[in-house]
């Protein structure tokens, strides 16, 4: 972890420089693009080949059922990240790199010695993301709902979180696609990782979806959303 802190802490300073700049879009989004992703490339391929040893944890205490270092330099990083959405939470090409830094944590920790890890931040990344997308409905939100329940789907402690997120991202992707007659054409990556959210659902937690209110306008979109001139929006419909 001291190792990740120290290549990352000027990429922060940086990242923070540009959006304590003035004005509404908070600096540059090429520049605070470019500094997500050099984060995300940290998170995601920084980790160490072994646990804590018996050895290491008598030198050093704290390293105790310490968390995977991808997973703590996030939580380190969540405000600044939050900072992010606030001030570039409309431009979708800065969304979507940022959405990048949770998955590519969660890949990081999927195997190895702290395999599974990036459970322990599911519950408070789900509610904060489905707040994003309720605020602005980029389809990168869904897209890491859909990794945390593929991830953890079987840990019956994130079944409430699981289902609270899905219901109010469904009803936040409904008032989008029912805005105007175009809406559903208009919004294809929206269509795409909805419905990709929604197989996920049927395959792992399927009562997510079926034991809801929520079962009968999916059905409706989905039949909508057949008709969508989009590759892969219409993959997933189907």
């Amino acid at each position: 972890l001291p190792a990740m802190q120290a290549i990352s802490q000027p990429l922060v300073v940086r990242l923070q420089a540009a959006l304590d700049k003035t004005g509404d879009a908070g600096g540059s989004s090429g520049d605070v693009s470019a500094l997500l992703e050099q984060i995300c490339a940290l998170l995601g391929k920084v980790s160490p080949f072994a646990a804590p040893s018996v050895d290491d944890i008598a030198r050093d205490p704290s390293l105790q059922d310490a968390h995977h270092p991808a997973v703590q330099l996030l939580q380190q990083l969540w405000g600044v990240l939050d900072s992010v959405f606030a001030r570039h939470g409309a431009d979708s090409k800065v969304m979507e790199k940022l959405c990048r830094c949770y998955k590519h944590t969660s890949r990081n920790t999927a195997q190895g010695p702290y395999w599974g890890d990036f459970k322990f931040l599911v519950p408070r990344l789900l509610p904060q993301v489905t707040a994003w997308f309720e605020q602005q409905p980029h389809s990168c939100f869904l897209y890491v709902n859909n990794v945390c329940l593929k991830g953890y789907y079987d840990s019956p402690e994130l079944l409430r979180v699981f289902s609270e997120a899905f219901q109010r991202m469904s009803l936040a992707t409904f008032r989008l696609l029912s805005l105007t007659p175009t809406s559903i054409p208009d919004n294809p990556d929206v269509v795409d990782d909805y419905f990709e959210l929604c197989s996920t659902v049927l395959m792992r937690q399927p009562s997510l979806l079926l034991e809801t209110d929520l079962v009968l306008t999916a059905f409706q979109c989905g039949c909508a959303g057949l008709h969508i001139q989009h590759r892969e929006a219409h993959r997933a419909v189907a």
